[in-house]
């Protein structure tokens, strides 16, 4: 036997669950959308490189005022960390684990130095994106904090890849 029984419900509590809903199905946006980031144009004749052997306890391989600083435990075993500054007209950089693309058990910062740009990037609002190094396609913005004062810009990740200064 099929019992059907009528629910009794308010009007004002129907009313707030399908704004609810209406408004969590919203995309709002306040103001125009963020300009597309474009590379900041810092060139360079020079390619330079550099490599470390880092185990679990962590470690930095460094470069001029570019470095990669792996924190305790980031690591399961010994890994060679591979730190390459292209020739390039871009401020980029590639940061590579034992040859290739790599995941860490806990984030590691990167420190991009750009003080081989000119000084009208200090008025720049810039950033470090993950980019394709053969294309230079911008794929993610890592975030991070920019030092105007050291011309170094700083942020975490949990992967290695080609990264390169934006504004």
């Amino acid at each position: 036997m099929l019992i059907i029984r009528r629910l009794k419900t308010k009007p004002a509590a129907c009313l707030a669950s399908a704004l609810l809903v209406f408004v969590a199905s919203c995309d709002f946006h306040l103001g125009p959308p963020p300009a597309p980031a474009t590379l900041a144009v810092c060139p360079s004749d020079q390619d330079q490189n550099t490599s470390g052997l880092i185990g679990v306890l962590g470690g930095t391989v460094s470069l001029g005022g570019t470095s990669v600083v792996l924190p305790l435990g980031a690591l399961l075993t010994n890994t060679s960390i591979e730190l390459d500054i292209p020739a390039s007209q871009y401020m980029e950089i590639g940061v590579t684990a034992n040859g290739g693309h790599f995941y860490f058990q806990q984030p590691i910062t990167i420190t991009l130095d750009y003080s081989r740009c000119s000084p009208d990037i200090q008025a720049k609002t810039l950033s470090v994106w993950n980019i394709d190094p053969d294309t230079h396609r911008l794929i993610q913005n890592m975030g991070g904090v920019d030092n105007k004062l050291t011309h170094q810009f700083s942020f975490t990740t949990l992967h290695l890849s080609g990264y390169a200064l934006a504004f």
